[in-house]
């Protein structure tokens, strides 16, 4: 069974994640990303808000991949919103928004099934059923951290891992960043009765999460979609497994400690 609570109201009310049946390590992921970060499902007008102005700021104002003119509100929206779930990062030391990321979910009678990823790779869409379920594939879209959280020397949108014992400014500690983003999206995915993944993403961002074990499956050659991008899927169940397996401390973290959980309703068929 899905074991599930909502999100809490504020960071002095989230409780820390804990890896069930692990030592505590300062050093370790669970615990530099409980020092620094936390994630809210944005259910409420100002979390809302703080998503699409993140967006606004990455995707209108540092890259250019999208008008500011069409935004003069200063909140990035577009028509795929109202069937999306989006989620914000927050640094906890300040309680800023750090990053955002949706899940847009699909209409499985429309076109695509009213996903981004499906109308722009071909490929996606032309996956059999069984492959990838229309009813129940979910896009990841809109992945963004802001420029202040990684703006180093040769940092790109998702920028390097960082290594927490080399110093530095504390709000660049990456991968954290990224893993609380993707611990967002798996409980939206499961929020939602979703069992699978698609997206068109950055390669550099592609690049990352494989490392972290987080293994996408590419399909297909490059799109152009706001710059090269690869399209790509996986099953829910296959990509928690997977980290699992490889990367202990990572899946504590996208699971929220234990607290997240994939039973046979959310598996592939």
């Amino acid at each position: 069974m899905v074991q599930y609570s909502a999100p809490n109201p504020g960071v002095k009310n989230q409780p820390e994640q804990k890896s069930p049946g692990r030592t505590s390590d300062p050093s370790g992921l669970m615990e530099t990303y409980n020092r620094y970060f936390y994630y809210r499902i944005a259910r409420t007008p100002d979390d809302i808000a703080a998503a699409h102005r993140l967006r606004y700021e990455v995707y209108c104002e540092e890259t250019g991949f999208l008008p500011k003119e069409e935004h003069p509100d200063g909140l990035e929206r577009d028509e795929y919103d109202g069937h999306s779930v989006q989620s914000v990062l927050f640094y906890r030391p300040m309680n800023l928004p750090a990053g955002t990321v949706r899940v847009v979910r699909p209409i499985p009678d429309a076109e695509g099934c009213a996903l981004p990823a499906r109308l722009a790779a071909p490929g996606l869409n032309l996956l059999p059923e069984k492959i990838l379920p229309r009813a129940r594939t979910g896009e990841i879209s809109r992945f963004s951290i802001h420029a202040g959280f990684r703006k180093r020397q040769n940092d790109g949108l998702y920028a390097t891992i960082h290594d927490p014992h080399t110093g530095g400014d504390p709000r660049r500690v990456l991968p954290h960043m990224t893993l609380g983003l993707m611990t967002s999206i798996f409980e939206i995915a499961l929020e939602t009765n979703l069992t699978h993944l698609c997206a068109i993403i950055d390669p550099a961002l592609l690049r990352m999460l494989r490392m972290l074990g987080l293994r996408f499956e590419a399909v297909g050659p490059l799109v152009e979609f706001h710059g090269p991008r690869q399209p790509v899927f996986a099953p829910l169940k296959q990509l928690i497994d997977g980290v699992e397996r490889d990367f202990p401390e990572v899946h504590a973290v996208i699971t929220a400690g234990g607290r997240l959980q994939i039973d046979g309703r959310h598996a592939a068929a």
